[in-house]
């Protein structure tokens, strides 16, 4: 069977990757369509990769952008004659409506969630503008109403989208939490949920953690690559944190900064040399200030720290993450509680240490992509 994953980002994308590699041990043949990414992009999962110039009037929705895109990836059905289609993602997945082809929606993101989450974007860029003089105000003023105006309508037009494609598209998703307003949405049982864990080789080779004599966290993320501030990504006051407690060191994987007492940077490592860092500390943080919209996401890296071998922190908001990971983890409720666990770490290393080797134990034999994996094969049957 040949398949195409379809996307309006570019490759490398590990999650996307994923889904066709468990494909392609099937048997199948699996290709690519998506935009052009600014990394280099050298391994060979794909067969074929097409290219789409995807722009951001297209995914409002605008007739004439839209129907732009439309005769590329006509032009690439044609070509690449897909038998089924996994559309990653909201945009790709509309458009595979304009097609008679069967497909999956795979739903990343909860768009409408996503969409209220730039509502709540523009409300706090409004505040900061009124902080500023009037002259500032009134030269902005045209771009805040043009960006209320998108706003509302993606808000709209998502939501929109995504009750249509849920209730009549089989998909998939990453948590019980979202699949269980999905189904509610849709009300359609076609909810397929497979959350973003490692693959197994990514992590056969990892060695049982070792003790460490001193306490070090860990944060991931690619906040720095990032010029949108998302409020539920807030770690306002984290790094201050670090270089003013006696909590032991922080070491920022992914991303380069400002060197600071305690707090180093990696900038951007590989997955096999991410893996390597992170077995080098203790404890592995996800540490956003609670917002709303955690009760539906689903961090891929928390994951990524229990296989590296290190204990979880998190913030107690992230119900997907305490009801996966269970008693192998530790939330917080503010950074205050956070510096006191830390705290108590620091002098309870060896307790620490048990902890870290039964979430290891429990990461191997639960937090693997292949237990879940299936669900996409069966996604493409309910097509």
């Amino acid at each position: 069977m040949r398949i195409l994953h379809l996307s309006t980002e570019g490759l490398p994308d590990w999650r996307i990757e994923k889904s066709a590699i468990t494909s392609q041990s099937q048997g199948h043949d699996v290709l690519f369509a998506g935009s052009k990414s600014p990394f280099k992009y050298d391994r060979n999962t794909f067969s074929k990769v097409y290219e789409i110039n995807w722009t951001a009037k297209a995914r409002y929705g605008l007739p004439y952008y839209w129907s732009l895109v439309q005769k590329q990836l006509s032009k690439i059905i044609k070509e690449a004659r897909p038998e089924i289609v996994h559309a990653h993602n909201i945009f790709s997945a509309k458009m595979m409506l304009d097609f008679d082809l069967p497909f999956v929606y795979d739903d990343h993101e909860y768009w409408s969630k996503h969409s209220r989450l730039l509502l709540e974007m523009e409300k706090l860029n409004e505040i900061k503008t009124e902080k500023a003089n009037i002259s500032k105000i009134l030269i902005n003023m045209p771009k805040r109403i043009k960006r209320s105006l998108i706003n509302r309508h993606v808000n709209h037009l998502w939501t929109k989208w995504e009750e249509e494609l849920v209730s009549s598209i089989p998909t998939i998703t990453v948590s019980n939490e979202i699949a269980n307003d999905l189904r509610v949405i849709g009300n359609s049982d076609k909810i397929f949920v497979v959350p973003n864990f490692p693959m197994k080789f990514e992590t056969d080779g990892f060695k049982s953690p070792q003790p460490h004599k001193s306490l070090s966290s860990v944060y991931a993320g690619s906040d720095g690559h990032n010029k949108k501030k998302y409020p539920s990504r807030n770690i306002d006051g984290l790094l201050d944190i670090f270089t003013s407690q006696d909590i032991g060191e922080l070491t920022i994987v992914g991303w380069s900064g400002e060197l600071f007492k305690n707090v180093k940077y990696t900038g951007f490592l590989d997955r096999r040399d991410m893996y390597n860092e992170m077995a080098n500390h203790s404890i592995g943080l996800v540490p956003f200030k609670k917002h709303w919209s955690h009760g539906y996401i689903n961090p891929n890296k928390a994951y990524e720290y229990a296989h590296a071998g290190l204990y979880v922190m998190c913030t107690n908001s992230f119900a997907p993450l305490r009801v996966i990971l269970k008693e192998h983890c530790v939330t917080f409720e503010d950074y205050d509680d956070m510096v006191s666990k830390l705290s108590y770490f620091k002098h309870n290393l060896n307790e620490l240490y048990d902890k870290r080797l039964k979430l290891f134990d429990y990461a191997r034999s639960n937090l693997i992509w292949e237990q879940n994996a299936k669900k996409i094969l069966d996604a493409y049957r309910a097509c």
